[in-house]
Protein backbone atom coordinates (compact mmCIF):
# COMPACT_ATOMS: atom_id res chain seq x y z
CA UNK A 1 0.00 0.00 0.00
CA UNK A 2 1.71 2.85 -1.29
CA UNK A 3 2.36 6.47 0.13
CA UNK A 4 -0.09 8.12 -2.10
CA UNK A 5 -2.93 5.73 -1.15
CA UNK A 6 -1.75 6.40 2.69
CA UNK A 7 -2.30 10.34 1.97
CA UNK A 8 -5.87 9.69 0.51
CA UNK A 9 -7.13 7.75 3.31
CA UNK A 10 -5.90 10.25 5.79
CA UNK A 11 -7.77 12.90 3.97
CA UNK A 12 -10.57 11.20 3.98
CA UNK A 13 -10.68 10.11 7.56
CA UNK A 14 -9.72 13.95 8.10
CA UNK A 15 -12.48 15.28 5.94
CA UNK A 16 -15.13 12.67 7.18
CA UNK A 17 -13.85 13.93 10.55
CA UNK A 18 -14.50 17.23 10.16
CA UNK A 19 -17.92 16.78 8.76
CA UNK A 20 -18.82 14.70 11.71
CA UNK A 21 -17.63 17.67 14.40
CA UNK A 22 -19.47 19.69 11.91
CA UNK A 23 -22.48 17.92 12.47
CA UNK A 24 -22.98 17.89 15.64
CA UNK A 25 -22.02 21.31 16.04
CA UNK A 26 -25.30 22.01 13.79
CA UNK A 27 -27.38 20.16 15.29
CA UNK A 28 -26.81 21.77 18.56
CA UNK A 29 -27.05 25.41 17.45
CA UNK A 30 -29.43 25.23 14.27
CA UNK A 31 -32.85 25.30 14.90
CA UNK A 32 -36.05 24.52 12.83
CA UNK A 33 -38.58 27.01 13.39
CA UNK A 34 -42.35 26.82 12.06
CA UNK A 35 -44.44 30.27 12.34
CA UNK A 36 -47.32 31.09 13.18
CA UNK A 37 -48.81 34.10 12.91
CA UNK A 38 -51.38 36.50 10.67
CA UNK A 39 -48.60 36.12 7.63
CA UNK A 40 -48.75 32.02 7.54
CA UNK A 41 -48.72 30.36 4.42
CA UNK A 42 -51.47 27.84 5.65
CA UNK A 43 -55.52 28.38 5.85
CA UNK A 44 -57.55 29.34 9.08
CA UNK A 45 -60.75 29.02 10.01
CA UNK A 46 -62.40 30.11 13.17
CA UNK A 47 -64.57 27.83 14.65
CA UNK A 48 -67.39 27.96 17.73
CA UNK A 49 -69.85 25.54 19.54
CA UNK A 50 -72.25 26.28 16.92
CA UNK A 51 -71.62 23.33 14.85
CA UNK A 52 -72.63 21.13 18.19
CA UNK A 53 -75.47 22.83 18.86
CA UNK A 54 -74.47 25.95 20.89
CA UNK A 55 -74.57 29.70 20.97
CA UNK A 56 -71.49 31.25 20.93
CA UNK A 57 -70.46 33.76 18.41
CA UNK A 58 -67.09 35.05 17.48
CA UNK A 59 -65.27 36.47 14.53
CA UNK A 60 -61.42 36.95 13.45
CA UNK A 61 -59.74 40.31 12.06
CA UNK A 62 -56.19 40.95 11.82
CA UNK A 63 -54.70 44.41 13.88
CA UNK A 64 -51.19 44.98 13.76
CA UNK A 65 -50.42 41.95 12.27
CA UNK A 66 -51.60 40.00 14.81
CA UNK A 67 -54.63 37.36 14.51
CA UNK A 68 -57.40 39.10 17.15
CA UNK A 69 -60.49 36.40 17.70
CA UNK A 70 -62.91 38.14 19.44
CA UNK A 71 -65.37 35.89 20.87
CA UNK A 72 -68.74 35.73 22.66
CA UNK A 73 -69.39 32.71 24.68
CA UNK A 74 -72.90 32.35 25.66
CA UNK A 75 -74.76 29.94 27.98
CA UNK A 76 -76.84 27.13 25.84
CA UNK A 77 -77.72 23.63 26.02
CA UNK A 78 -74.20 23.19 24.99
CA UNK A 79 -72.46 22.16 28.11
CA UNK A 80 -68.87 23.25 26.84
CA UNK A 81 -68.69 26.29 24.83
CA UNK A 82 -65.88 27.49 22.57
CA UNK A 83 -64.59 29.30 20.12
CA UNK A 84 -61.11 28.83 18.11
CA UNK A 85 -59.12 28.85 15.16
CA UNK A 86 -58.05 26.35 13.83
CA UNK A 87 -55.31 26.12 10.91
CA UNK A 88 -54.99 23.33 8.40
CA UNK A 89 -51.46 21.84 7.47
CA UNK A 90 -52.98 19.43 5.44
CA UNK A 91 -51.91 18.57 1.58
CA UNK A 92 -52.35 15.79 -0.49
CA UNK A 93 -53.70 14.03 2.35
CA UNK A 94 -50.27 14.24 4.59
CA UNK A 95 -50.28 16.84 7.56
CA UNK A 96 -46.51 18.23 9.05
CA UNK A 97 -43.90 15.93 11.13
CA UNK A 98 -43.36 17.53 14.68
CA UNK A 99 -41.30 15.06 15.95
CA UNK A 100 -38.66 17.08 15.39
CA UNK A 101 -39.66 19.66 17.25
CA UNK A 102 -38.27 20.56 20.75
CA UNK A 103 -40.76 23.22 22.57
CA UNK A 104 -43.52 25.44 21.35
CA UNK A 105 -43.04 28.92 22.05
CA UNK A 106 -46.48 30.60 22.58
CA UNK A 107 -47.29 34.65 22.48
CA UNK A 108 -50.98 33.97 22.75
CA UNK A 109 -53.27 35.86 25.55
CA UNK A 110 -55.93 37.39 26.30
CA UNK A 111 -56.19 41.39 25.16
CA UNK A 112 -57.52 41.77 29.00
CA UNK A 113 -55.61 39.22 31.29
CA UNK A 114 -58.34 36.92 32.95
CA UNK A 115 -58.38 33.81 34.56
CA UNK A 116 -59.25 32.15 31.60
CA UNK A 117 -57.35 29.42 29.76
CA UNK A 118 -55.93 29.07 26.42
CA UNK A 119 -55.70 25.64 24.67
CA UNK A 120 -53.50 24.80 22.08
CA UNK A 121 -54.08 21.61 20.09
CA UNK A 122 -51.84 19.36 17.86
CA UNK A 123 -54.20 17.07 16.09
CA UNK A 124 -52.37 14.24 14.89
CA UNK A 125 -53.87 11.74 12.25
CA UNK A 126 -52.90 8.04 12.52
CA UNK A 127 -54.71 5.51 10.34
CA UNK A 128 -54.36 2.90 13.42
CA UNK A 129 -57.24 4.99 15.02
CA UNK A 130 -58.11 7.86 12.75
CA UNK A 131 -60.30 8.21 10.00
CA UNK A 132 -60.28 10.70 6.61
CA UNK A 133 -63.28 13.06 7.02
CA UNK A 134 -63.95 12.40 10.56
CA UNK A 135 -61.63 15.26 12.35
CA UNK A 136 -63.32 13.45 15.85
CA UNK A 137 -60.93 11.08 15.35
CA UNK A 138 -57.81 12.93 15.20
CA UNK A 139 -56.16 12.77 18.01
CA UNK A 140 -55.88 15.72 20.42
CA UNK A 141 -52.34 16.62 22.06
CA UNK A 142 -53.18 19.37 24.46
CA UNK A 143 -51.68 22.20 26.71
CA UNK A 144 -53.76 24.32 28.34
CA UNK A 145 -52.24 27.47 30.41
CA UNK A 146 -53.38 30.46 31.88
CA UNK A 147 -51.89 34.09 30.91
CA UNK A 148 -52.17 35.60 34.37
CA UNK A 149 -49.71 32.63 35.72
CA UNK A 150 -47.39 32.52 32.95
CA UNK A 151 -44.62 34.61 31.57
CA UNK A 152 -44.67 35.58 28.05
CA UNK A 153 -43.96 34.59 25.91
CA UNK A 154 -44.79 30.94 27.41
CA UNK A 155 -42.09 28.31 26.56
CA UNK A 156 -43.56 25.19 26.92
CA UNK A 157 -41.74 21.08 25.77
CA UNK A 158 -43.53 18.94 23.47
CA UNK A 159 -43.36 16.17 25.68
CA UNK A 160 -45.51 18.24 28.25
CA UNK A 161 -48.75 18.15 25.79
CA UNK A 162 -51.15 15.25 26.41
CA UNK A 163 -53.91 13.84 25.10
CA UNK A 164 -57.14 14.34 26.77
CA UNK A 165 -59.19 11.50 28.68
CA UNK A 166 -62.53 11.88 27.02
CA UNK A 167 -60.96 11.68 24.25
CA UNK A 168 -59.09 8.33 24.66
CA UNK A 169 -62.22 6.69 26.27
CA UNK A 170 -64.66 8.09 23.19
CA UNK A 171 -62.34 6.38 20.59
CA UNK A 172 -61.41 3.13 22.21
CA UNK A 173 -57.47 4.22 21.95
CA UNK A 174 -55.68 1.16 22.64
CA UNK A 175 -52.65 1.12 24.78
CA UNK A 176 -49.99 1.18 22.82
CA UNK A 177 -51.20 4.48 21.25
CA UNK A 178 -52.26 6.17 23.80
CA UNK A 179 -49.59 8.52 24.59
CA UNK A 180 -48.96 12.39 22.32
CA UNK A 181 -48.05 11.59 18.42
CA UNK A 182 -46.69 14.05 16.28
CA UNK A 183 -45.63 12.60 13.18
CA UNK A 184 -48.71 13.70 11.01
CA UNK A 185 -50.09 16.60 12.88
CA UNK A 186 -52.95 17.83 10.22
CA UNK A 187 -54.53 20.91 12.30
CA UNK A 188 -53.46 22.94 14.95
CA UNK A 189 -55.40 25.05 17.07
CA UNK A 190 -55.86 27.94 19.47
CA UNK A 191 -59.14 27.75 21.49
CA UNK A 192 -61.11 29.23 24.60
CA UNK A 193 -60.08 26.96 27.17
CA UNK A 194 -62.21 24.45 29.55
CA UNK A 195 -64.67 25.98 31.44
CA UNK A 196 -65.17 29.38 29.98
CA UNK A 197 -67.75 31.22 31.65
CA UNK A 198 -70.21 33.24 29.22
CA UNK A 199 -69.06 36.66 28.58
CA UNK A 200 -66.88 38.58 25.67
CA UNK A 201 -63.24 37.65 25.35
CA UNK A 202 -60.63 39.06 22.74
CA UNK A 203 -57.68 36.34 22.04
CA UNK A 204 -54.33 38.01 20.65
CA UNK A 205 -52.53 35.46 18.72
CA UNK A 206 -49.18 37.38 18.15
CA UNK A 207 -47.52 34.01 17.45
CA UNK A 208 -46.76 30.73 17.59
CA UNK A 209 -43.58 28.70 16.82
CA UNK A 210 -42.53 25.42 17.21
CA UNK A 211 -38.91 25.19 17.54
CA UNK A 212 -36.40 22.22 16.77
CA UNK A 213 -33.88 20.54 15.41
CA UNK A 214 -34.07 20.16 11.22
CA UNK A 215 -33.49 16.13 11.78
CA UNK A 216 -33.57 14.33 15.05
CA UNK A 217 -30.90 13.36 17.42
CA UNK A 218 -31.49 9.65 16.67
CA UNK A 219 -31.42 9.89 12.82
CA UNK A 220 -28.36 12.07 12.92
CA UNK A 221 -26.59 9.92 14.84
CA UNK A 222 -27.85 6.98 12.70
CA UNK A 223 -26.35 8.73 9.99
CA UNK A 224 -23.46 9.17 10.80
CA UNK A 225 -22.66 5.98 12.40
CA UNK A 226 -23.99 4.77 9.01
CA UNK A 227 -21.30 6.41 7.38
CA UNK A 228 -18.31 5.43 9.46
CA UNK A 229 -19.58 1.79 8.84
CA UNK A 230 -19.51 2.20 5.68
CA UNK A 231 -16.28 3.78 5.29
CA UNK A 232 -14.46 0.93 7.89
CA UNK A 233 -16.29 -1.35 5.54
CA UNK A 234 -14.75 0.18 2.68
CA UNK A 235 -11.79 -0.10 4.17
CA UNK A 236 -11.86 -3.65 5.41
CA UNK A 237 -12.51 -4.37 1.90
CA UNK A 238 -9.20 -2.79 0.48
CA UNK A 239 -7.20 -3.79 3.41
CA UNK A 240 -8.49 -7.45 2.60
CA UNK A 241 -7.42 -6.78 -1.48
CA UNK A 242 -4.17 -5.39 -0.61
CA UNK A 243 -3.50 -8.59 1.97
CA UNK A 244 -4.41 -10.65 -0.97
CA UNK A 245 -1.98 -8.89 -3.44
CA UNK A 246 0.95 -9.17 -0.84
CA UNK A 247 0.37 -12.85 -0.33
CA UNK A 248 0.22 -13.23 -4.73
CA UNK A 249 3.25 -10.90 -4.85
CA UNK A 250 4.95 -13.20 -1.75
CA UNK A 251 3.85 -16.52 -3.54
CA UNK A 252 5.43 -14.64 -6.88
CA UNK A 253 8.87 -13.90 -4.78
CA UNK A 254 8.91 -16.96 -3.48
CA UNK A 255 8.59 -18.80 -6.40
CA UNK A 256 11.59 -16.55 -8.02
CA UNK A 257 13.55 -17.12 -5.46
CA UNK A 258 13.02 -21.25 -5.77
CA UNK A 259 13.68 -20.62 -9.07
CA UNK A 260 16.66 -18.79 -8.62
CA UNK A 261 17.91 -21.01 -5.79
CA UNK A 262 17.70 -23.71 -8.42
CA UNK A 263 19.61 -21.81 -11.06
CA UNK A 264 22.44 -21.30 -8.32
CA UNK A 265 22.70 -25.07 -7.29
CA UNK A 266 22.60 -25.94 -11.12
CA UNK A 267 25.56 -23.56 -11.23
CA UNK A 268 26.88 -24.49 -8.15
CA UNK A 269 27.26 -28.22 -9.36
CA UNK A 270 28.39 -27.15 -13.02
CA UNK A 271 31.23 -24.99 -11.09
CA UNK A 272 32.13 -27.75 -8.48
CA UNK A 273 32.33 -29.97 -11.61
CA UNK A 274 34.47 -27.43 -13.37
CA UNK A 275 36.81 -27.19 -10.13
CA UNK A 276 37.07 -31.15 -10.07
CA UNK A 277 37.95 -31.55 -13.82
CA UNK A 278 41.21 -31.40 -15.50
CA UNK A 279 40.51 -28.87 -18.21
CA UNK A 280 42.75 -30.66 -20.70
CA UNK A 281 41.84 -33.90 -20.63
CA UNK A 282 38.34 -33.43 -18.68
CA UNK A 283 39.25 -35.87 -16.33
CA UNK A 284 38.95 -35.78 -12.39
CA UNK A 285 41.78 -33.71 -11.35
CA UNK A 286 43.78 -33.87 -7.60
CA UNK A 287 41.05 -31.69 -6.10
CA UNK A 288 38.16 -34.26 -7.72
CA UNK A 289 39.84 -37.09 -6.93
CA UNK A 290 40.40 -36.11 -2.90
CA UNK A 291 36.56 -34.99 -2.63
CA UNK A 292 35.59 -38.63 -3.58
CA UNK A 293 37.67 -40.21 -1.77
CA UNK A 294 36.89 -38.28 1.26
CA UNK A 295 33.27 -38.92 0.20
CA UNK A 296 34.53 -42.88 0.33
CA UNK A 297 36.07 -42.65 3.53
CA UNK A 298 33.12 -41.35 4.90
CA UNK A 299 30.37 -43.70 3.54
CA UNK A 300 32.06 -47.11 2.88
CA UNK A 301 31.69 -49.76 5.20
CA UNK A 302 34.85 -51.91 6.29
CA UNK A 303 33.95 -54.90 4.08
CA UNK A 304 34.31 -52.36 0.95
CA UNK A 305 37.67 -52.45 -1.06
CA UNK A 306 39.06 -49.92 -2.99
CA UNK A 307 42.42 -50.15 -4.85
CA UNK A 308 44.49 -47.60 -6.61
CA UNK A 309 46.37 -48.24 -9.88
CA UNK A 310 48.86 -45.49 -10.76
CA UNK A 311 50.00 -44.97 -14.34
CA UNK A 312 52.86 -42.42 -15.64
CA UNK A 313 54.13 -41.88 -19.47
CA UNK A 314 57.21 -43.07 -19.82
CA UNK A 315 59.38 -40.54 -21.45
CA UNK A 316 56.93 -37.88 -21.89
CA UNK A 317 59.39 -34.92 -21.72
CA UNK A 318 61.40 -35.85 -24.16
CA UNK A 319 58.20 -36.05 -26.10
CA UNK A 320 57.32 -32.17 -25.41
CA UNK A 321 61.02 -30.96 -26.33
CA UNK A 322 61.07 -33.28 -29.65
CA UNK A 323 57.28 -32.31 -30.48
CA UNK A 324 56.23 -29.42 -28.75
CA UNK A 325 53.79 -28.95 -26.04
CA UNK A 326 50.86 -29.13 -28.44
CA UNK A 327 51.74 -32.54 -29.24
CA UNK A 328 52.35 -33.66 -25.95
CA UNK A 329 49.19 -32.54 -24.67
CA UNK A 330 47.28 -34.80 -27.87
CA UNK A 331 49.02 -37.57 -26.10
CA UNK A 332 47.64 -37.32 -22.25
CA UNK A 333 43.96 -36.58 -23.79
CA UNK A 334 44.59 -39.59 -25.78
CA UNK A 335 45.75 -41.49 -23.45
CA UNK A 336 42.78 -40.29 -21.20
CA UNK A 337 40.38 -41.19 -23.58
CA UNK A 338 42.05 -44.70 -23.99
CA UNK A 339 42.07 -45.50 -20.32
CA UNK A 340 38.53 -44.49 -20.16
CA UNK A 341 37.02 -46.22 -22.80
CA UNK A 342 39.09 -49.85 -21.71
CA UNK A 343 38.08 -49.72 -17.67
CA UNK A 344 34.88 -50.56 -15.89
CA UNK A 345 32.17 -48.02 -15.46
CA UNK A 346 32.87 -47.57 -11.90
CA UNK A 347 36.32 -47.14 -11.93
CA UNK A 348 37.53 -43.21 -11.98
CA UNK A 349 40.52 -41.79 -13.84
CA UNK A 350 41.93 -38.68 -12.41
CA UNK A 351 45.74 -36.73 -13.64
CA UNK A 352 47.55 -36.56 -10.89
CA UNK A 353 49.96 -33.84 -11.99
CA UNK A 354 51.79 -33.47 -15.05
CA UNK A 355 52.36 -37.30 -17.20
CA UNK A 356 51.01 -38.94 -14.22
CA UNK A 357 47.43 -40.91 -13.75
CA UNK A 358 45.85 -42.64 -11.37
CA UNK A 359 42.73 -45.63 -11.82
CA UNK A 360 40.63 -45.69 -8.54
CA UNK A 361 38.76 -48.93 -8.89
CA UNK A 362 35.86 -49.25 -6.28
CA UNK A 363 34.82 -52.67 -4.66
CA UNK A 364 38.74 -54.23 -6.32
CA UNK A 365 40.62 -56.13 -4.61
CA UNK A 366 44.76 -56.41 -4.78
CA UNK A 367 44.58 -59.56 -6.79
CA UNK A 368 41.71 -58.14 -9.25
CA UNK A 369 43.70 -54.37 -9.55
CA UNK A 370 46.94 -56.23 -10.99
CA UNK A 371 44.47 -58.38 -13.56
CA UNK A 372 42.92 -55.03 -14.53
CA UNK A 373 46.57 -52.88 -14.28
Amino acid sequence: MNIKHERYKARLVGFLLIVTILAVILQSQLRNVLTIDSNTSYHYVIIDDHMDGGETKSHLEVVDNKLVLHCEIVQSKYEWPYCEIQFDFSKNGKGLDFSTYEYARIAIKYDTPQDVGIRIQARNFNPVYSKEGNANTYKYNSVEYYGKKTTYPLTVPLQNFQVPTWWLFTNAIPIEHIGPEFTNIRYLEVATGSGIKPGKYTLVIERLEFVGKYISDKNLYLSLLAMWGLIAFWYLLNRIRFIRLQLQTSGHRQQELEALNRLLNVRHRNLEEKLSRDPLTGVLNRDGIARLFEGEKNTRSQQHSLSIIFMDIDHFKKINDTYGHNFGDQILIDFAHTISDNTREMDLLARWGGEEFILACPNTNLAHAVQLA
